[in-house]
């Protein structure tokens, strides 16, 4: 039985998880939730927001959630605990990161977007750091094997550089990073299809 997600149609929450599914041949189906239809399904869900995966009888919200579960089951949670725990401290790294990426576009877009690309090297010098740390940041960053902290990095920074296009020159080893990534064979045939390319990243129009 196939996997189902449940999402509203933009890049959002859901996109690491998407490049998850292509990179890895994961069979999932897709059910797109227009936003006249949520206020009837929020209070079905267990959380009461999007979005939301099921296995069979199990049904999931929280992203991150969504994304350890997926990645335990996959082999892209690292070979060990210790691997375990470097992804899991790298991705809620990455997850502050996001935040405030998200309060920015969501709340301050108009006000604050100079000063937020002002501070934003501030951020992404941990990454490079933290990458730099495994094999001098030239594979992943745990390990010698993608883990869903690669993906959720590469979306990350795949924002990021929309948002500020020269924001990685500073940090080559996080360009080459979202460089490697993004040629991934599957992920990069994704990318090139319309579906992928006219999905907005957010749902209020700001990118």
């Amino acid at each position: 039985m196939p996997y189902k997600l449940q999402y509203f149609p933009v890049r959002g929450r859901a996109q690491a998880l998407r490049y998850i599914v292509v990179d890895n041949d994961l069979e999932v189906q897709e059910e797109v939730i227009n936003k006249i239809d949520w206020p009837a399904m929020k209070p079905k869900t267990p959380l009461g927001q999007l979005p939301v995966f099921h296995d069979g009888d199990l049904h999931i919200s929280q992203s991150n959630a969504i994304l350890r579960y997926v990645a335990r089951k996959h082999g892209l949670f690292g070979k060990n605990d210790k691997e375990a725990a470097l992804i899991d401290m790298i991705n809620d790294q990455q997850e502050d990161i996001r935040q405030a990426y998200m309060h920015l576009i969501y709340q301050e877009y108009d006000t604050g977007k100079d000063a937020y690309i002002k501070n934003l090297p501030t951020q992404l010098a941990t990454l490079e750091k933290v990458l730099g740390e495994n094999k001098g940041g030239a594979e992943f960053f745990v390990g010698d094997k993608i883990s869903f902290v690669d993906y959720t990095i590469f979306d990350l920074l795949d924002n990021l550089i929309i948002l500020s296009p020269t924001c990685l020159d500073g940090f080559p080893k996080l360009k080459g990073f979202h460089s490697r990534i993004g040629s991934r064979d599957k992920i990069a045939k994704y990318r090139a299809t319309d579906a992928f390319k006219k999905l907005p990243i957010n749902g209020n129009g700001k990118q």
